[in-house]
């Protein structure tokens, strides 16, 4: 079940990326996951102001995401969860970080 779904994990992640610019990067092992965040998908300078909103968001909404590093997030959910629960939380994990994406590029803007 770790393997399964830490695949299904990584590959939707890897489906956000063309939604998501500031994912630059995805590595891990079963369902250990880590997702850097940049700035750049060119340089990879790490979006620390990202990862910290993307944190609250998904707090907000009821996901507990864990930093590692720098810019990275680390998934480790339970080596028994389900897809129902996995898509549940990377659904939450794809909204919090619209919002955190918005909030960054917004005050980076003036807006």
């Amino acid at each position: 079940n770790a393997a399964r779904m830490g695949e299904y994990l990584q590959q939707r992640v890897r489906e956000m990326m063309e939604r998501h610019p500031t994912i630059g990067d995805i590595r891990g092992k079963g369902l250990m996951v880590g997702i850097e965040l940049v700035l750049d998908p060119v340089t990879k300078e790490p979006a620390r102001r990202i990862l910290d909103d993307l944190l609250q968001a998904a707090f907000e909404r009821g996901l507990l995401l864990l930093p590692c590093g720098v810019s990275t997030i680390r998934f480790m959910p339970a080596l028994n969860i389900s897809q129902k629960i996995v898509e549940e939380g990377l659904d939450i994990f794809d909204r919090a970080l619209t919002v955190a994406e918005e909030h960054f590029f917004d005050k980076r803007n003036g807006r």
